[in-house]
């Protein structure tokens, strides 16, 4: 039998526009939500797309609750029409992340739970709503601008890294500030004991005779389609070595297989293309730094050597940063640009189309070798 306590109103919002405001309420808070969630791809789930879903969800509960307010106990038959729909949006999520995107679960989870809980509540209400239809538009407004201006600003990887990502590793041999202060030494012996935390120094003459890599990060952005979409791909490794000298010597290795993204298909293609050469390294012999540099100051120069991926070796060239830091450690960042194909690597799996590039980053730490 029709629930007597419905009572229609002409001047009330329409349910469709009472769905509209709702869903741009349950937006705009998901929007905010989605920020510091880690978004699995950032073309297909970000701050717009959620927007969008929201307020298309808010106008499809309005015309359900348009079908239901008239009927038996239309609120609570709403609720679980809701709750269904969450439980569709889950099994559709999941589908997703089994054939197509890692980690869909983690990040849609918590918004579809927002959007329904919201439009549950929202939508019978905002339908008793007799306010102009001018003041409907201003959620609307606001969620799209909020769905734009936050687009790209989630917390998806990135392989851009800086001369501060790694703390300089402790040691307690280093340098001293000016040449002249090892005119007193004995014997000319060089002073390894850190006497002044800044000032300038002498190269090569108060840098160590080498430097090994204590600590390192490398990662490498590859632009991908997927389905047509563009994004892209970001590995990082903690699996770097190597050694550095003033007189111009610079290596360093990597473990090609140690490479992780935010996608297990990724990674699983990445350690197949290197399982039979999974070490990567780089040999150059021209790390020549300029003749005074001030601790605590970066210096910017080129390398170039041989780099070797997949028993390919090619002459390449980086763009190095440096900085001596005040216990007497080096921090240096390289960072070059590579064609995949010189390597062997393949630009097209199954889904996923990859561009014949790659842009590789790498960041030490090297204490003086003992």
């Amino acid at each position: 039998m029709p629930d007597t306590t419905y009572t229609f109103d002409p001047d009330a919002w329409h349910p469709a526009v009472a769905g509209a405001v709702a869903g741009s309420i349950a937006a705009i808070v998901a929007a905010l939500v989605s920020v510091p969630l880690r978004s699995p791809d950032e073309i297909i789930a970000n701050s717009l797309s959620v927007v969008l879903v929201a307020i298309v969800l808010g106008l499809v509960s309005g015309m359900l609750w348009r079908r239901l307010r008239a009927g038996r106990s239309p609120q609570k038959v709403f609720a679980w029409a809701m709750f269904g729909g969450f439980i569709v949006a889950m099994l559709a999520v999941s589908l997703g992340q089994a054939f197509l995107l890692d980690n869909l679960i983690a990040y849609a989870a918590p918004l579809a739970a927002i959007i329904f809980v919201t439009l549950g509540f929202l939508v019978p209400l905002l339908s008793r709503v007799t306010a102009p239809l001018w003041i409907a538009a201003i959620p609307v407004l606001i969620a799209l601008g909020l769905g734009v201006g936050l687009f790209g600003r989630g917390n998806v990887a990135s392989g851009e890294l800086s001369l501060d990502d790694l703390a300089p590793t402790t040691t307690v041999a280093s340098v001293t500030t000016t040449a002249s202060e090892q005119q007193g030494s004995p014997d000319g012996a060089r002073d390894t004991t850190l006497t002044t935390e800044t000032g300038v120094i002498s190269i090569p003459e108060d840098l160590a005779d080498s430097y090994t890599v204590s600590s390192g990060i490398a990662t490498y952005e590859v632009p991908e389609i997927l389905r047509g979409l563009s994004t892209v791909g970001v590995g990082r490794s903690e699996s770097v070595g190597g050694s550095f000298s003033p007189d111009g010597s610079f290596t360093f290795t990597l473990d090609m297989l140690s490479f992780t993204s935010d996608q297990g298909r990724r990674d699983s293609k990445v350690r197949e293309w290197f399982e039979d050469h999974p070490r990567g390294t780089f040999e150059g012999t021209t790390f020549t730094l300029p003749s005074t540099a001030t601790v605590g100051s970066p210096i910017t120069f080129d390398v170039t050597g041989d780099l070797t991926v997949n028993d390919i070796t090619l002459e390449t060239t980086w763009l190095i940063e440096a900085r001596l830091e005040t216990n007497g450690t080096l921090s240096i960042k390289g960072e070059t640009d590579i064609v995949l194909s010189d390597f062997d690597v393949p630009v097209t799996t199954g889904l996923v189309t990859m561009e014949d590039s790659a842009h590789l980053e790498v960041l030490v730490s090297a204490a003086p070798t003992v």
